[in-house]
């Protein structure tokens, strides 16, 4: 089985709230930014889209190499990076903390075919999360991965999209669609207190705009 068919499954029951991060689904209910993360051409069957939006020709992909470092310049973040997977009952795991974002480590590395997600909280008890600001980037933002070999793998927001948790795309977010693809996920919409869930989900969609490798990156 596919890693992100499982990744599906687990998904469907898992909640975004205060202290969750991954959705249970609905279709597309605003297009908060841009147009669509992908051609509608390549859209699994069955998964709602918005309509497509150009995207420039992308680099060659980079080589397999852990996400240490994530930078989103306009809306000031820059957080270290964990790592989530899949618990013991198949549900897809969360972030630990608000404070740094995490890579869902069944998927590709950034940077390499397909799909690669990064997790982070909106918010807490506390005050906001690292992924407070998510939903205000543009299309054209630049989103920056700094992997464990020194490359930095540099994406460009394609899409911000926000979906009820009822019905959420996860084929879309999870899947490979033969290019080099990064989506950042957290919570959002409306807070609904009885149940203390948000009742969507944000999801920007990037698509790899340049790798810088090691020996050009700034030192000291």
């Amino acid at each position: 089985m596919l890693w992100w068919i499982v990744a599906a499954a687990a998904l469907a029951v898992a909640a975004i709230s205060l202290w969750g991060l991954l959705p249970r689904h609905q279709p597309p209910v605003v297009v908060v930014a841009g147009t669509s993360p992908v051609p509608t051409s390549s859209v699994p069957s069955g998964v709602n889209s918005v309509p497509a939006t150009r995207v420039h020709r992308a680099p060659q992909p980079v080589a397999s190499s852990r996400p240490v470092e994530l930078s989103i310049p306009a809306i000031g973040v820059s957080t270290r990076l964990g790592e989530v997977g899949l618990q013991a009952d198949r549900q897809v795991q969360v972030p630990a903390s608000t404070a740094y974002a995490s890579w869902f480590d069944l998927g590709p590395t950034p940077g390499q075919i397909g799909s690669s997600v990064i997790l982070g909280h909106v918010d807490s008890y506390r005050g906001p999360g690292v992924f407070f600001r998510l939903r205000s980037l543009a299309v054209g933002d630049s989103v920056n991965v700094t992997l464990a070999d020194g490359v930095r793998a540099t994406f460009a927001v394609t899409g911000v999209v926000q979906y009820s948790k009822n019905d959420f795309p996860d084929a879309l977010v999870y899947g490979s669609r033969g290019v080099s693809a990064l989506q950042l996920v957290t919570c959002g919409g409306a807070f609904d207190h009885r149940t203390g869930h948000y009742e969507s989900n944000i999801v920007v969609f990037t698509r790899l705009r340049h790798v810088t490798p090691r020996r050009l990156l700034p030192t000291g």
